[in-house]
């Protein structure tokens, strides 16, 4: 559905609102995840052959999976109105299980064509060099490049930018299943699905408004990226409830043009006997 509120300015607007308002605390939050994560990163070590850093690294993944869903809820609540606590992180964990699935199904659902792409390219690329002549570096370059800009490189171009398509309509996932109790793990990816049918164009717009805001906030210094990293992630977090927000218009506008009473045809006057 197409929703009539949905707005990439708004959304600007309302994360830099909501980042004025919470950035000390919002901030504090984002440092301490930094530390706890470099902390057991730390301590799984580097030897990538060890029992211990597959351990940790696997605590890792289930922490940030943690950390990024109780950040939603927090963002959630302060759209709304409440301030960011702590206890948040807590009512995350009897969903954390729901939320490794979530994560696994989806990052599979968008990594699948991009899997597929790199083994096309891959293909294109053994089947380009088995007729080059390897002591011609002037023949190599050119097969190189002409498998790249080939069938292989065009189709694997193609399976990336499904699996980017997949990334934006898969967006709200996460923010859909912290904030209905009610909805399942698949039901969380099709409520995104749903949400996102028909607005794909401002949603695409908003993204590339974060990635221009990134970029100016990488310039400033470094440091001031990590304003932007939180506008654009309240922007988020206000793209979602300008969709909910439009969804339950329609639903209200459905009930009251249901609830007119219905225009009943003037009876014909009696005819005299």
């Amino acid at each position: 559905m197409k929703a009539q509120l949905l707005s990439p300015n708004g959304a600007l607007k309302t994360g830099w609102a909501l980042t004025r308002k919470h950035f000390i605390v919002m901030l504090g939050l984002f440092l301490g995840i930094m530390v706890v994560s470099w902390i057991v990163s730390l301590l799984g070590g580097s030897d990538m052959t060890s029992i211990r850093y597959w351990l940790f690294y696997i605590v890792s993944l289930v922490l940030s999976v943690w950390f990024s869903a109780s950040m939603n809820k927090i963002m959630l609540n302060a759209h709304a109105g409440e301030e960011p606590s702590f206890s948040t992180f807590g009512q995350m964990l009897p969903k954390l299980g729901g939320l490794i699935v979530l994560n696994v199904v989806v990052s599979f659902i968008c990594m699948l064509p991009m899997l597929v792409g790199v083994v096309i390219l891959v293909a294109g690329l053994g089947s380009s060099l088995a007729v080059a002549d390897f002591s011609n570096p002037y023949e190599l370059g050119y097969t190189l490049g002409m498998m790249f800009s080939g069938v292989s490189g065009i189709v694997s171009i193609l399976f990336s930018l499904v699996a980017l398509y997949l990334v934006l309509r898969l967006m709200f996932t996460v923010l859909a299943y912290v904030d209905d109790s009610s909805l399942g793990v698949f039901d969380a990816i099709q409520r995104s699905w749903s949400m996102t049918h028909g607005n794909m164009g401002k949603i695409i717009l908003a993204v590339l408004m974060m990635i221009v805001l990134n970029i100016i906030g990488f310039i400033a210094l470094i440091v001031g990226v990590v304003v932007t990293l939180i506008i654009s992630a309240f922007m988020i977090v206000a793209l979602y409830e300008q969709i909910k927000a439009s969804e339950q218009l329609a639903v209200a506008d459905e009930a009251a043009a249901a609830a007119e009473p219905a225009q009943s045809e003037p009876e014909n006057p009696a005819q005299p006997q």
